[in-house]
């Protein structure tokens, strides 16, 4: 879902956010599978879960399962079960978080939608925007998308949370839908 203007094809709650007057200049949906690998920090837990799993693995091929010690079953499903949430747990949060993920360009504001169980909406006024920039990461090079990051005039704590439009298609067109319209805004 990309597009532009047609408020009949957004979530009933974003007209409501909507100002009356409020133009909508562009809309759309991250990439699915550019969506739900991109990571940013969370590669560290997938890193460290699937060492648990190597771990373990190498455990039993060195000790077999009949030779160990009593209660030692328990400790080693405790560690299979952190390894496999840490190693799948970011993966499935993306998943869950992509059906409420929604980026929309107003003339007057950015509005970024996403959430795995509850929705998160943050709105970033034009006039609050200091600098947006694309970047092309690994994942992105290999689907063919990029992110939008908006650096804002926020102090801490706020300064440690990058307003991103995630994994999209065309992303130095949305770029230039976004400068001009923070350009015309200016004015």
């Amino acid at each position: 879902m990309a597009g532009q203007g047609n408020v009949d094809e957004l979530p009933k709650s974003i007209p409501g956010i909507l100002r009356r007057d409020e133009q909508i200049l562009w809309y759309g949906k991250p990439v699915f599978g550019s969506f739900v690998l991109h990571l940013g920090n969370m590669w560290g837990f997938v890193f460290v879960g699937s060492i648990i799993i190597a771990g373990i693995i190498g455990a039993f091929s060195v000790v077999p399962p009949a030779t160990m010690p009593y209660g030692f079953g328990f400790i080693v499903a405790l560690q299979i079960i952190v390894g496999l949430l840490m190693l799948f747990g970011p993966i499935v949060r993306n998943i869950l978080a992509y059906n409420n993920t929604l980026y929309l360009i107003t003339d007057r504001r950015v509005l970024i939608q996403t959430g795995a169980i509850g929705i998160d909406t943050r709105i970033i006024e034009f006039d609050r925007i200091q600098e947006i920039y694309v970047t092309i990461d690994f994942v992105d090079k290999i689907f063919g998308t990029g992110s939008i990051r908006i650096s804002t005039a926020a102090g801490w704590p706020e300064q440690a949370y990058v307003p991103t439009l995630t994994a999209l298609n065309n992303p130095y067109q949305i770029h230039s839908i976004l400068q001009n319209a923070i350009e015309r805004r200016g004015r």
